[in-house]
């Protein structure tokens, strides 16, 4: 398993597009932090009333970007082998096809924590850096960051699972793109349209904000609460997961 572990890593390392895709979510981090800071300040100024709030949006947009690239990497990274028929190698020369794509899953998570740790780094340092010391590293604060952590880990296994599924990295990452900014949403509105209410308790972005929330947002009414929250976008991370790994395994390969 340790070889094989070492050849995913060494395919991902040796491709342009891991350390490429990390650029726009910390890029992202650094306006966000900016952006929240600066408005927090002229609030207090006008106000001199409670501001962590704001301070901390800025922290949840750069984790939200981070979400998105990180499933848009796993995509790209699970799709594309399919695409060029390298994986056909793989499959070629080892027993069993669970193990390539244990490995492939895993080392792909990984990569996506490690997008989520430096956009996290960069965007607390920056919030540290603006708020001129209105912004402290709270419980609260570890907390959104170790929620939003556990989501960008979750979107991975949904990234790779979607490119298993598809067999190539493009049609998973238009989803993935489409889906967090208009598609829930033009979701939404149709099944509200056919009656269907509370549709928002169980859809994907929907889950990922009450869980990056780290149950703050329990007392609205407007979410799921935690813990059914976290146990919910873990079942869709598992059943794409799933889905995309049983396709692999029955896919025929020239």
């Amino acid at each position: 398993m340790n070889s094989l572990l070492t050849s995913e890593i060494r395919k991902v390392t040796t491709l342009k597009f891991w350390w490429a895709l990390a650029l726009p979510p910390v890029f992202v981090g650094v306006c966000a932090s900016a952006i929240s800071s600066a408005v927090a300040t002229g609030a207090d100024e006008l106000t001199g009333g409670d501001v962590d709030g704001i301070i901390a949006a800025g922290l949840f947009v750069a984790l939200g970007f981070a979400m998105v690239f990180a499933a848009v990497f796993s995509a790209v990274n699970a799709g594309t082998e399919f695409r060029h028929d390298t994986i056909t190698t793989s499959f070629l020369t080892t027993s069993g096809r669970d193990r390539i794509i244990g490995a492939k899953v895993l080392v792909t998570a990984l990569f996506a924590l490690g997008y989520g740790l430096v956009v996290s780094i960069v965007s607390i340092v920056c919030l540290l850096l603006f708020t001129a010391g209105r912004f402290s590293l709270t419980g609260d604060t570890m907390s959104y960051v170790a929620a939003g952590l556990f989501a960008i880990v979750l979107w991975s296994i949904i990234g790779s699972g979607l490119g298993l599924l598809f067999g190539s990295p493009t049609w998973p990452s238009i989803i993935i793109v489409g889906w967090f900014p208009v598609g829930e949403l033009i979701t939404l509105g149709i099944l509200s349209g056919l009656g269907i209410e509370g549709a928002w308790y169980v859809t994907p972005a929907a889950l990922t904000m009450a869980v990056t929330a780290a149950g703050n947002l329990d007392d609205t009414g407007g979410f799921t609460t935690w813990p059914w929250a976290p146990i919910s976008l873990t079942l869709w991370a598992a059943i794409a997961l799933a889905t995309g790994w049983l396709r692999t395994r029955e896919r025929d390969i020239n």
